[in-house]
């Protein structure tokens, strides 16, 4: 939980105001998030005493979201008044005051921000982000502007003027995203099967320090082991654990670094098949939704998705099979 604790002073110009919130407790309603529905950071205003020209208030800030943390630059807290009031008395009063405030990746940001990708053990292809996710190559809808990796000129525009800004600067993709989700299903067992998840980060200017990932995949209730992540459950629907938290392991993977060699983090979880429900036909091997830093990620299309051999497909190799064994047996026996 983030908590701070300002000790703010304002003039008694402000009082009428203050003191007409205080009996009041605003909440947003324009934000839901169905896998975190009580998530919001609360802002509470303490006045603690009064001074001849005013009052001293105590300001402190709660971050009650599951997964969502106040990334660089940090947080800023501002507040304005319509006009500038004056009292001649006061008897009485005691201006707490809360604020809850709930987050909307809509208004925060005109885009996406990371998109997801997919592949699998019983298919070639590989399932990109949509094109275009989260903007497009040479386009003023993108917000920011994208460098190839291969480039000659790379250094010099990643360190040059503006390497500060907050303004993405993305690697060249079709997606345009500064990050990638890659869940891969690698390994199918009798008893157990095994998916690998990758994060790739895109983006030339930001270094992600304690990132988190939030999945939704039915088989999570059945998660035996994960590999070099931490892993914690979600249950937003009470008694459904079908929503997990992964986030890397201090030290070791918690940092995601800028675009780059270095700029990936990946680990493997290992599932019980839970035979009732388990199968790899029609995408259930792929998550629901998958969010990265609070933040809710393009999916590819469901008929795009990996799929297994059809059945005529399966009956053709087994035919091949056995006629080429029963030619070998002939031929070793003539």
């Amino acid at each position: 939980m983030d908590r701070f604790k300002p000790l703010t002073r304002f003039s008694v110009s402000a009082i009428v105001v203050a003191l007409f919130l205080s009996s009041l407790h605003f909440t947003c309603t324009e934000a839901y998030d169905a896998l975190d529905p009580n998530g919001n950071i609360t802002i509470k205003w303490d006045i603690i005493s009064w001074t001849p020209d005013g009052y001293v208030a105590v300001v402190t800030m709660y971050n009650f979201q599951q997964y969502r943390h106040i990334s660089p630059p940090g947080w800023t807290l501002g507040w304005t008044w319509a006009k500038k009031e004056i009292s001649n008395s006061l008897r009485g009063f005691a201006v707490t005051w809360n604020v809850t405030c709930t987050y909307s990746q809509f208004l925060a940001q005109k885009t996406p921000t990371c998109c997801v990708s997919l592949s699998s053990f019983y298919n070639d292809t590989i399932v990109p982000c949509p094109t275009c996710t989260c903007g497009c190559q040479n386009n003023d809808t993108h917000p920011g502007s994208c460098v190839n990796a291969n480039s000659p000129y790379l250094a010099s525009v990643v360190n040059g003027p503006g390497k500060n800004s907050l303004t993405p600067l993305v690697q060249c993709t079709k997606h345009m995203c500064p990050i990638r989700v890659h869940w891969h299903v690698k390994l199918n067992y009798k008893e157990y099967w095994r998916v690998k998840v990758t994060v790739t980060n895109f983006n030339y200017r930001m270094n992600y320090s304690q990132w988190n990932l939030v999945v939704q995949h039915p088989n999570f209730d059945n998660l035996t082991q994960i590999f070099s992540f931490n892993y914690k459950p979600l249950t937003p629907y009470s008694s459904i654990n079908d929503t997990a938290m992964l986030w890397g392991v201090k030290f070791y993977n918690d940092f995601l670094n800028q675009a780059g060699p270095l700029g990936n983090v990946q680990s493997e979880l290992l599932f019980r098949k839970d035979k009732s429900t388990f199968t790899f036909e029609k995408g259930w091997a792929f998550p629901r939704r998958i969010y990265f830093n609070g933040d809710n990620c393009v999916m590819p299309p469901p008929d795009a998705y990996p799929h297994l051999p059809n059945a005529s497909s399966r009956v053709k190799f087994s035919t091949l099979v056995f006629f080429m064994a029963s030619l070998i047996f002939f031929c070793l026996f003539e």
